[in-house]
């Protein structure tokens, strides 16, 4: 199928399609996500009915049909063909399909849920079986789904909920205050580098991938070939060395860093790289936005992309990359490198910066006994005080534990060279952020889908239920930029947990089927706000700087893990003397 792009007047573009069975979508610069409906004049232009009508024309969201509402639905459903009336529309198992999404259950469970309240309006509507539900998925096939998340794309803009005061938040100075200030801890401060969602005049986008499980029926009526499933044979399989491993889709996306907002989107067979699946959305990216991307994606074909057509990245690099010195070392003891790509040379700004990372090890650990290549580890107590020395204003090292010192060297390559309007702590402060896109994929893969696999036995349900996966984290940080906006908090800071439960909610209550109800569902909502403005705000996480060896992430993260009692960051001076080994350090001049 071509890729499916919105431009800056929210027109639907086809593109050619990349092939190989990757789907793609997106927004172009100077696309915007939809603005949520939230007044009556909003949601009548909206196609939100004012009295209660027929379930098969639509249950609605709850509080989400303000962002996924009938018009947005019944654009992405255009160009499907026609079908005789039946229980289950196209538009309803839109819906379904979306609050699957944010409830994970099966299609007639989710529809039970969804037509409690609108069938007292509709007492004739009979639920359709199964295999009605399962019918009407294969009618829609992957396009629509695909359109709705290209609709949703784009650069989210705040527009608060109307009738609740703007930071409505305790006063700075009282108890209350202060707790909200440091639970808050806003990324924009007077005289840093970011100022209205944007670093230094530019938007930051972070791209990262990631797999889900698909589900692998051994049913006889859905095999492929060579006796494997659709989804085997389609998707593939992992290398394992035990039992074969379930299917696998792998998925890339580029993500707002500011709002945790999709941009764009591509999913493929497991086989396929990410940087083949982040090629496909270089289109998302323009001459005011900056690509932020860990060591699987830079490349110098990359490099060589990004400068010819004016576009700026940072990029974290691995160890097999060997720069040299191109001319004099920068005023801030950074240095231009020379990246070759067939006989064309490009010149790149290289950063070097070292994070340290003091913890308590219990004896034993893996990184005492047999520290991985790469880092360097440092023991500044071995326990023989028992746990009361001296702590150097750190926290008290527990008793029976080692306290070491982790660090290890990032090198970041970027199209920035203006050391006067790109300071380098700035660009390295900055790419701890690009943690924004793993915790995009813990709220998709964990706080809505909650782990589970994708249960679709076809590889077109597997693209579609994916795709309503990240539409409905889009409609979600939609809606929280609004709430963002009425609290005073930075709409990365909104909690998708909240959301969730707020959605979730207004959906079994039917808060979604008419404008009057999602008025009230919103009317709930603003009462919230008021009364309890940090409910829907997440306590202040520092960027991802630390290895991943070195903690274990948010979601598996149990009282007794090892976290870190001080993190520092401090930038390489170029080396005085030749002689660095290193192999992303510049040699002498």
């Amino acid at each position: 199928m071509p890729a499916i792009w919105k431009d800056a007047g929210g027109r639907l573009l086809e593109l050619p399609g990349p092939g190989s069975g990757i789907v793609a979508c997106g927004a172009l610069p100077g696309a915007a996500a939809p603005e949520p409906a939230w007044t009556a004049g909003q949601l009548a232009a909206a196609g939100i009915a004012a009295e209660p009508g027929p379930v098969r024309k639509g249950t609605g969201l709850g509080l989400a049909s303000a962002v996924l509402t009938p018009a947005l639905l019944d654009e992405a459903l255009a160009g499907l063909p026609g079908r005789r009336p039946r229980k289950i529309t196209p538009r309803l198992a839109m819906q379904v399909s979306l609050a699957r999404a944010l409830m994970p259950g099966t299609a007639a469970g989710t529809l039970r849920a969804m037509a409690q309240r609108p069938r007292e309006a509709d007492p004739g509507y009979d639920l359709p079986a199964a295999s009605s539900l399962s019918d009407a998925d294969s009618f829609l096939q992957v396009r629509p789904l695909v359109n709705l998340l290209a609709g949703l794309c784009g650069q989210v803009r705040a527009v608060p909920l109307p009738g609740v005061p703007p930071a409505y938040l305790p006063a700075p100075g009282t108890p209350d205050g202060d707790r909200a200030a440091v639970r808050l801890r806003p990324v924009a401060r007077p005289g840093g580098p970011w100022r209205d969602g944007r670093w230094h005049g530019l938007r930051v986008l972070a791209k990262d991938g990631t797999v889900r499980n698909v589900a692998d029926p051994r049913g006889s009526d859905r095999k492929g070939s060579a006796g494997q499933s659709r989804n085997a044979a389609h998707f593939g399989r992992p290398a394992s060395t035990g039992a074969p491993a379930a299917p696998q889709i792998r998925m890339t996306e580029v993500t707002d860093v500011w709002t945790r907002g999709a941009v764009a989107w591509a999913a493929g067979p497991c086989g396929t790289g990410e940087r083949t699946l982040a090629a496909h959305l270089e289109p998302a990216y323009g001459p005011g936005d900056l690509d932020l991307a860990d060591r699987g994606f830079p490349s110098r074909e990359a490099v060589a992309a990004k400068i010819e057509a004016g576009k700026h990245f940072a990029w974290r690099i691995s160890s097999s990359w060997t720069l040299r010195r191109s001319g004099r070392p920068l005023p801030d003891g950074t240095w231009k490198a020379k990246i070759t790509w067939r006989g064309r040379t490009y010149k790149v700004r290289v950063i070097e910066y070292h994070i340290d990372q003091v913890l308590d090890f219990p004896p034993g650990h893996p990184l005492l006994t047999a520290p991985p290549p790469g880092p360097s580890v440092r023991i500044l107590d071995d326990g023989g005080d028992g746990g009361d020395g001296e702590d150097g204003g750190l926290c008290r090292r527990p008793p029976g534990t080692i306290r070491v010192e982790v660090s290890e060297t990032v090198t970041i390559i970027t199209s920035l060279t203006d050391t006067i309007a790109y300071p380098a702590r700035d660009i390295a402060e900055l790419y701890g952020m690009r943690w924004a896109s793993e915790l995009v994929y813990l709220e998709e893969k964990q706080t809505l889908a909650a782990g589970q696999p994708i249960t679709a036995a076809t590889p077109a349900g597997a693209y579609r239920m994916a795709a309503a996966t990240v539409a409905a984290h889009q409609a979600l940080r939609i809606a929280g930029a609004a709430i963002a906006a009425a609290i005073g908090a930075e709409p990365a800071r909104i909690s998708a947990t909240a959301l969730r439960d707020a959605v979730t909610a207004s959906i079994g209550a039917g808060q979604g089927a008419t404008a009057g109800a999602l008025t009230a569902a919103t009317e709930i909502t603003r009462r919230d706000i008021t009364a309890h403005p940090l409910r829907f705000v997440t306590t202040w996480r520092p960027g991802r700087h630390y290895p991943r060896f070195t903690i274990k992430k948010v979601r598996t993260r149990k009282s007794g893990d090892v976290v870190p009692a001080a993190t520092r960051l401090h930038l390489l001076p170029l080396p005085a003397t030749p002689g660095s080994q290193q192999p992303n350090a510049p040699p002498a001049a």
